[in-house]
């Protein structure tokens, strides 16, 4: 960020090369691409880096969908290795607490 005689200038720090940028060829229906024109036209952008910067988007929520998958289905595997532990737990619990209870009835 700059200022300048009172003006603020962002610069932003993601450097786009173009040199490093491959052209591609793709088709969509008319009816998505008058939508792409007027979202690109809202933000102030071309097709291009708009494009751009849905694919990116796109691949970040997926990536947050895959890893929030796999978490769920690690809690759902701890899950059940806790209550394998806790049932065997408490199986010795009971076995104790009835020993515990016939000691006690063998001394009245």
């Amino acid at each position: 960020m700059f200022i300048n005689k009172g003006i603020v200038t962002f610069i932003s720090c993601e450097v786009d090369n173009l040199a490093e940028n491959k052209k591609i060829l793709i088709s969509i229906p008319e009816n998505l691409l008058k939508e792409l024109d007027i979202a690109s036209k809202n933000d102030n952008t071309n097709r291009s880096d708009f494009i751009r910067k849905s694919i990116k988007f796109y691949l970040i929520e997926k990536r947050k969908i895959e890893i929030r998958e796999k978490m769920k289905a690690g809690y759902l595997e701890m899950s059940n290795i806790n209550k394998i532990i806790t049932e065997e737990c408490s199986e010795g619990d009971y076995e104790d607490f009835l020993s515990y209870e016939t000691k006690l009835l063998g001394s009245e």
